[in-house]
């Protein structure tokens, strides 16, 4: 339950337009049901690298992180969008900040404008960060996407 509440906060930092409290505030989000009591060591050792990039910006413990992806039906999708944000995240961290870390707090920003872009929004004046830096992270995101 942590990491859905951290995954919440990073969610939060999307403007109202995406996601508003008070628009939801009759939604408590609640996580789902373990869909695997075990994990594969390949799948496992692929969530752990998936941690030591993102993880400790997501939740407190490897093992949160790893039961957010046991109660995915289809984990290994998951895990393609979480490489995906990881490998987004590092690209930006390369080609704009000389791999320099920020802040805690904005280094969540830019993974939940990750999260955001890998749902599919693209319009850079709702993903929570600056504008040139939504840009920087749409193309640093896979494919260039159209804005």
């Amino acid at each position: 339950m942590v990491w859905m509440n951290k995954l919440l906060d990073l969610l939060m930092w999307l403007p109202r337009k995406i996601f508003s409290r008070e628009k939801h505030a009759d939604l408590e989000l609640q996580p789902g049901d373990i869909q695997h009591d075990s994990l594969p060591p390949e799948v496992l050792e692929q969530i752990r690298a998936l941690y030591e990039v993102l993880g400790p910006y997501v939740t407190d413990s490897l093992e949160q992180f790893e039961i957010g992806f046991m109660r995915d039906a289809n984990p290994a999708n998951e895990i393609a969008i979480w490489y995906g944000i990881s490998e987004g995240w590092l690209t930006y961290h390369q080609r704009f900040l000389g791999e320099a870390i920020l802040s805690e707090q904005e280094e969540k920003k830019l993974i939940g404008a990750l999260i955001a872009i890998s749902t599919g929004v693209n319009d850079v004046s709702v993903l929570g960060v600056p504008e040139d830096v939504g840009r920087k992270l749409l193309n640093c995101y896979g494919p260039v996407q159209s804005q």
